[in-house]
């Protein structure tokens, strides 16, 4: 069964040993860094070139390197990584926390257990007692797409407020694309500070947030039992976030699915989103099981909220709510979440779902393994590839062809976008080259799902940017392309006119093909096309088609 021409796989093979270990090999190998750096599984630490993380050690290698003062590290997790239940001290122990950026690529940190909250984090001469993965998230600081499974324990006294959660206990920056399956068990905290700053914030992705945590979600349970010096001082526990500070915070998208109990002598403010709102900022898009809780703030202002709910279990697991949640999530057809929404960079939980589709489609396709290995982004690998494809991947998969088809490399970092809506090296460098623009002069929509003919667009803006001198995306009118010859789909009249150039350039020079021998499907035209994704292009369509273009173009 075909949906807008999409290949849909019905069967799944045993992996080619030679690609299993061509794999492994390129996942695991360790290189020597510069004297004064430690062993990683490639990188150097940059933006550009961000350390490679495979393994527990790796992961710890780079806490101590940053909590040793280089907070502005970067990486990028490139296999799961099992923590064994061993106790975790957090990454980004200083007042400013981890300020680089720590890309997940939908890949899972297991495993996670957080007991020693007295591993505090000096903060002005004080101390923020608590953390997660992450102590603090600072003001730049950057994690995206990560998978955390932990459990989060602990018999401590401690003489300071904690904020603790499973991503971060607090966050300055960006928390995106994250979620947490949290277990909070054996919690008995005591707090035996008699300041007025003797709360306790407890949250499935951040204890506190004063930055930005968008498309995440929780699911789990948390059961603490908290002690105070004084009985008027507050516990904090929301399934997203324990409480929220400054007036730019921003939560959006996101929703949780967690069971929270609390017994303390002082103010339990339990909220299945917020245990406390304590700021202005943005709330939206926001849900909680309602059969799990009974309230979505445990105190705050709730009219700061939009378009937040309370649903029912059955609500959350249709494929309505996933839709409701925007694009960076798809509806779990697989019930790898228990049939509740999940991210769209999620990645297989078998090693082997890459190489399993690279057998079943791209070498039925006649696609080479070697030109596709040397394509496809680190967003995508190991990724469900018959999922529709969204902007910001295809500005990486664009990025990446121009690259190995010799343009020049940039570097993200002295490149400036407009786009406040993604941090994306990839789109900042697609806009750069004039390969992409904005669906506004501010905004991008980066989990937005493309279709065929913008898909054919794109590629040709590379294939334009190579090898037409003097191009840019302001000056396109001036070019024209040769398409003569090629016969018009019967749904030509559904090409756009800015794309028709593009899909019969890239017909005629074998790039792409068309849904049948008559038709192109190139957009989505009506209110039902739109509903199922009938012309959206998938990230199979997108890899095979780059390879085609390295290929013939």
């Amino acid at each position: 069964m075909h949906k807008g021409g999409k290949r849909m796989k019905v069967k799944r093979r045993v992996c080619s040993a030679a690609l299993t270990l061509a794999m492994t090999l390129s996942l695991l190998v360790t290189m020597v860094l510069p004297a004064g750096a430690v062993d990683y599984a490639g990188g150097s630490g940059t933006r550009n070139d961000p350390y490679l993380i495979a393994t527990a050690q790796q992961l710890k290698n780079f806490r101590d390197q940053v909590n040793a003062g280089d907070r502005d590290l970067c990486a990028s997790l490139i296999a799961n990584v099992d923590l064994a239940g061993q106790d975790w001290d957090p990454i980004g122990l200083s007042s400013s926390g981890y300020v680089g950026t720590f890309e997940g690529n939908g890949y899972a940190i297991r495993n996670l257990k957080i007991s020693r909250l007295s591993a505090g984090t000096s903060t002005g001469g004080s101390t923020l007692w608590g953390g997660g993965l992450f102590g603090i998230v600072g003001k730049g600081g950057v994690v995206r797409g990560l998978n955390v499974d932990g459990t989060i324990s602990t018999q401590d006294t401690v003489s300071h407020h904690p904020d603790i959660g499973a991503i971060a206990g607090g966050n300055l920056g960006t928390i995106e694309e994250c979620f947490a399956t949290v277990t909070l068990r054996d919690f008995h905290l005591t707090v035996d500070s008699s300041s007025q700053s003797g709360r306790v914030n407890i949250g499935g992705i951040a204890g506190a947030n004063a930055g930005t945590i968008r498309n995440c979600y929780v699911v789990g349970s948390m059961d603490a039992t908290v002690t105070f010096a004084r009985t008027d001082r507050e516990l904090n526990m929301g399934g997203l976030v324990g409480q929220t500070y400054q007036s730019g915070a921003t939560l959006e998208n996101g929703y949780s699915a967690v069971t929270i109990r609390a017994n303390t002598n002082g103010r339990a403010q339990i909220g299945g989103l917020l245990g406390h709102l304590d700021a202005s900022g943005t709330y939206r898009n926001l849900h909680a099981n309602g059969d799990l809780c009974t309230a979505l703030l445990g105190s705050g202002s709730a009219s700061r909220l939009t378009g937040c709910t309370l649903l029912g279990t059955g609500a959350m697991k249709q494929a309505s709510f996933a839709a409701q949640l925007g694009s960076a999530f798809a509806a779990d057809t697989q019930k790898v979440n228990q049939g509740y929404p999940i991210l769209q960079v999620m990645a297989y939980d078998e090693e082997s779902g890459w190489s399993e589709w690279f057998e079943d489609e791209a070498m039925g396709d006649n696609i080479n393994q070697e030109i596709f290995d040397s394509l496809i982004p680190a967003e995508l690998q190991n990724r469900d590839l018959t999922r529709d494809i969204t902007r910001a991947e295809f500005c990486a998969v664009s990025v990446r062809l121009y690259e190995q088809m010799g343009g020049q490399k940039l570097d993200a970092a002295a490149l400036d976008s407009p786009f406040a809506d993604t941090g994306s090296d990839a789109v900042k460098k697609a806009y750069a080259l004039g390969i992409t623009n904005g669906v506004s002069p501010t905004a991008f929509a980066p989990y937005t799902h493309i279709s065929r003919e913008q898909l054919a667009t794109m590629l040709t803006r590379v294939y334009k940017a190579l090898n037409l001198p003097g191009w840019t995306l302001a000056t396109d009118d001036q070019y024209t392309l040769d398409y003569s010859g090629t016969t018009p789909f019967a749904d030509d009249g559904d090409i756009s006119a800015y794309a028709k150039p593009s899909v019969y350039f890239m017909v005629k020079n074998q790039v792409i093909k068309g849904t049948s021998p008559t038709t192109f499907s190139p957009r989505n035209v009506t209110a039902a096309q739109e509903a199922i994704g009938y012309a959206n292009a998938s990230r199979e369509q997108a890899l095979i088609m780059a390879v085609r273009m390295f290929q013939k173009l």
